[in-house]
């Protein structure tokens, strides 16, 4: 698992392996992703998630005492997960907190949850995200990104196509597309399209990593998405013509799947701005997508359920089991990838 960004590491971003799971044919080929043009078809609709990392992590205090707070994730009724390092441990329900770099933001702790997290809200709710974009340090639970790299070269962080900040881990599947290799891919005659859902507390490891003996007994936490006006219509001309839908990354699946949950079977998709907590595991009944990007996963993740439910198990099981024989593959959000058809 590696920690800095590929191009960091001195390659191309679509320089990376790519493993292709053909579902209707039980074949599976081992390649590098800038060929994923040649499994495209023309008019084939590409879905991307435009979102990018904020910063996470704040000090506040409370009399002369300070603590480290981190974002995890926004919920559905305007609080925050967040977790507090301290050397005191006094928090309590009640307890309010002030930003130490702007003494107008302040954070309410208003219930304890799992795994030594809470559920607060911070006020006023909207100077959070400048504040952690101006002022806040990053820190991880799994890889440790480097500081120095985070705050002079940020774009390596995230999508060519990033243009929304929000997400509190990365939406990794698009790192490893370069402007030229999206360009290939229109002149193809692809159609590309944008959603924006901002990664949250789905992302923590207390969270995806599924704990339960039946993984449908898990729970994931609820994440806010945008599908605008153009995006909408895109989806439903597409799915007039019959042409395929990717998406790339698990946060456009649970997205576009969200949609057609959410809708009749003959009724168009609508332009929205709301909340999904859908869980994906084997046995969803797929109604949108045709074709999935996603990294390669850590074993019990929400995220590698969700890919054998798209991919089928037993195909999806086959095809790790010759990533690990043949060595080599990089995992996690700055890893190879996964392309399921």
């Amino acid at each position: 698992m590696p920690h800095d960004p590929v191009e960091l590491r001195g390659k191309d971003r679509d320089s990376g392996r790519m493993i292709v799971l053909d579902r209707s044919a039980a074949k599976i080929d081992h390649t590098v992703f800038s060929s994923i043009c040649d499994y495209f078809r023309p008019g084939d609709l590409l879905v991307l998630n435009d979102s990018y990392m904020l910063s996470n992590t704040l000090w506040f205090q409370h009399g002369d005492k300070s603590v480290q707070l981190t974002v995890y994730g926004h919920e559905a009724d305007a609080t925050t997960i967040i977790e507090i390092k301290s050397q005191h441990q006094s928090e309590k329900p009640g307890l309010v907190l002030t930003s130490v770099n702007d003494d107008r933001l302040t954070c309410t702790l208003l219930e304890a949850q799992p795994d030594r997290l809470w559920k607060a809200k911070f006020e006023p709710s909207e100077l959070l995200v400048p504040t952690l974009d101006r002022y806040g340090q990053r820190l991880d639970q799994s890889i440790h990104l480097n500081p120095t790299y985070w705050k002079t070269v940020p774009q390596a962080y995230r999508s060519v196509y990033a243009k929304s900040p929000g997400s509190l881990e990365i939406p990794s599947a698009g790192l490893h597309f370069s402007k030229e290799l999206l360009a290939r891919i229109a002149a193809k005659g692809v159609e590309i399209a944008y959603i924006t859902l901002h990664v949250g507390a789905t992302e923590i490891l207390a969270v995806r990593h599924i704990s339960e003996e039946e993984v449908e007994n898990h729970k994931v936490k609820s994440e806010y998405f945008e599908v605008g006006d153009e995006t909408a219509a895109q989806i439903n001309r597409a799915q007039e013509d019959g042409r395929r839908i990717i998406a790339v990354g698990t946060t456009v699946m649970r997205t576009l799947e969200t949609l057609a949950a959410d809708k009749d079977p003959q009724a168009p998709v609508q332009a929205q701005a709301s909340w999904t907590d859908l869980y994906i595991y084997p046995g969803f009944k797929f109604k949108m997508v045709d074709g999935l990007l996603t990294n390669l996963h850590r074993p019990r993740s929400s995220h590698i359920v969700l890919t054998a439910a798209f991919g089928g198990k037993e195909l999806v099981m086959r095809s790790y089991a010759e990533i690990t024989e043949r060595g080599g593959y990089e995992f996690d959000m700055f890893g190879d990838s996964m392309f399921l058809l």
